[in-house]
């Protein structure tokens, strides 16, 4: 039984549309705060792959040797990472690795190059806070407890629950992080 025939049509772009869809007066102005938007998102992506180009560097300079512990520790971080990422898209390790015609065993041994260059750029980290004397403050803890939750779309006291000592030091982490890059930023000669 047939209740209802819809007939789609496009929007028009004009201002009616750009009240509707983009909460703007007129096409126009709809127009320049998408532009400012990319410009802004592109001016972002910009600054990141900078600041880790930078902090790549920065770890380079460094004599630094892990130890095979925490080599493994890091490669089985990224692997548990990895699956997570799979199981978001419906798959598990298994279905993945016959798919791509590989194993664990390979995964895990192509994962140690890039967790090497994580636990560099982490030592090149924790060297810049410690001679810098840096130190996360309370203030900027909450902060960024705050921008957790809305990232996750949650108050901060819907995620009191899940704060505990090791959430507390991957904020503290994720502090002391964002400033050496800060400091990096700001000490670089970048030349084009």
């Amino acid at each position: 039984v047939i209740r209802r025939i819809r007939v789609k049509t496009p929007y028009e772009l004009d201002d009616t549309f750009a009240k509707e869809v983009g909460g703007c007066d007129t096409l126009e102005q709809m127009q320049e705060k998408l532009k400012a938007s990319l410009q802004a998102y592109t001016d972002e992506r910009g600054e990141m792959d900078l600041q880790d180009r930078l902090l790549k560097q920065a770890a380079e300079t460094l004599e630094f040797t892990c130890s095979q512990d925490a080599l493994d520790e890091a490669v089985n971080e990224q692997m548990r990472a990895f699956e997570a990422r799979l199981s978001r898209q419906g798959l598990s390790l298994e279905m993945y690795c016959s798919f791509m015609n590989t194993t664990e065993k390979d995964l895990l041994s192509d994962m140690v190059p890039a967790a090497e260059a994580a636990l560099k750029n982490q030592a090149a980290i924790d060297r810049i806070v410690e001679a810098e004397g840096m130190e996360a403050t309370e203030e900027e803890i909450g902060q960024a407890i705050a921008v957790v939750a809305r990232q996750n779309d949650l108050t901060v006291e819907q995620l009191k629950p899940y704060y505990n000592d090791e959430f507390r030091q991957a904020i503290i982490k994720s502090v002391l992080t964002g400033k050496v890059m800060s400091f990096i930023r700001e000490h670089a000669t970048v030349t084009v």
